[in-house]
């Protein structure tokens, strides 16, 4: 790894006390929703049952590991030793190696938590019969969505000064997609990730699901290209 910013915050997030403590929280919620939500019986009476286990399971990640991720980078929830994008920018580093680091940084984290609970995925995707593709292609999909929201958050931390307006800012963005994608007409609630792994379970990618991927990681792109040049923006000041 040659990006000191992403040494810098892989380093911070391995030794937080925060994060160790949304893991905790993350595979508490994720581990009990699963173990509690089993039946007593599995025979055929609980399909339907352990099908809607499942997709609770796929929601619980989409939103957890989204909010965690997009919160660290918007700084709603400061990592201990870890420098905001903003704060870099006075550093001697150029804004490529301060964007690439910090968008790489939350990449790791992004697949850590998912990775740390694909045993319990794979264990309710067991109960159910599913095929291993069934867990592999909806940890994706929440993987680069929730990688794509969280560049969100670092685009947030360099363009909102106000914490107050920055958190609103933040809780605006995650209303919108989760909550207002999930009423919009069936041919476009893809953008909900929710909706956009539960399609991919099925152990396919069907187009609106690629299509989501692409949107999602473009809008990634997007906004580390915006955050860039904020602070070029920055330094040229």
């Amino acid at each position: 790894m040659g990006n000191p910013v992403l040494r810098g915050d892989l380093r911070a997030r391995s030794a937080s006390r925060k994060v160790w403590v949304i893991v905790a929280i993350y595979l508490g919620v994720l581990g009990m929703l699963i173990l509690l939500g089993l039946p007593p019986e599995l025979g055929r009476a609980a399909a339907a049952h352990e099908g809607s286990l499942y997709a609770a399971g796929l929601a619980v990640q989409a939103v957890l590991v989204t909010y965690f991720a997009s919160a660290c980078m918007a700084q709603e929830i400061a990592v201990e030793g870890e420098k905001a994008p903003v704060d870099l920018a006075f550093a001697p580093f150029s804004p490529s190696t301060i964007v690439v680091g910090k968008s790489l940084a939350s990449l790791a984290t992004v697949c850590y938590w998912l990775l740390l609970g694909t045993p319990l995925m794979v264990f309710a995707a067991g109960i159910r019969q599913l095929p291993l593709l069934a867990v592999i292609l909806p940890t994706v999909v929440i993987a680069v969505t929730a990688w794509g929201i969280g560049q969100i958050g670092m685009f947030y931390s360099v363009v909102v000064e106000s914490e107050f307006s920055r958190s609103l800012a933040h809780w605006t963005t995650l209303i919108a997609v989760f909550a207002v994608t999930a009423v919009l007409p069936f041919p476009v609630r893809w953008a909900n990730p929710v909706v956009a792994a539960t399609r991919a379970a099925e152990g396919a990618l069907p187009a609106p699901v690629f299509v989501a991927l692409v949107a999602y990681g473009a809008l990634g792109v997007a906004c580390a290209l915006a955050v860039r040049a904020r602070l070029r923006e920055f330094k040229a000041a």
